[in-house]
């Protein structure tokens, strides 16, 4: 009986030592695998000399990180490189970890950004734009996605 008395107490000390402020964030809705289109103009403000240069890309999102996997064989001037990042006005990408592949690292999209969501049918999206200016290395980043099929 007393054993039975004291696993009883266990229990009974367990369940209210449980937290009840626990909160589990909800899913983000960027969730997913994406493909895409990533461009970056150059000299964007003189459009006599603005350059333009696309790359082919593979993007997904978990609930706080992000992954950018380049899928072009030939010309890739973009690394594969993931981080964090926060939707609130914007989203904001940060804490970049770079590929070992050689590349224009001023290139790559970290920050603050502008982020548009496209809804498609069944309120599912239809696609993503991510926009930055980055008017210190004169240069305007697009980042075009599609949502894969599930």
């Amino acid at each position: 009986m007393r054993k039975l008395t004291f696993v009883l107490l266990i229990a009974i000390a367990i369940m209210a030592g449980c937290a009840d402020d626990v909160i589990i964030p909800p899913q983000s809705e960027l969730r997913g695998a994406y493909t895409g289109v990533y461009k970056v103009v150059t000299d964007y403000k003189d459009p006599s000399s603005a350059t333009t240069d696309r790359q082919n890309v593979d993007w997904t999102f978990t609930d706080q990180k992000f992954f950018c996997t380049v899928t072009d064989d030939d010309n890739v001037w973009l690394c594969d490189y993931s981080g964090y990042y926060e939707v609130t006005d914007a989203l904001i990408l940060s804490d970049t970890l770079v590929g070992v592949q050689t590349c224009d690292k001023d290139k790559l999209l970290v920050g603050r950004t502008q982020l548009i969501r496209y809804q498609g049918s069944e309120d599912q999206l239809d696609s993503v734009v991510i926009t930055q200016e980055d008017s210190t290395n004169v240069m305007f980043k697009t980042l075009v996605l599609i949502p894969e099929p599930e």
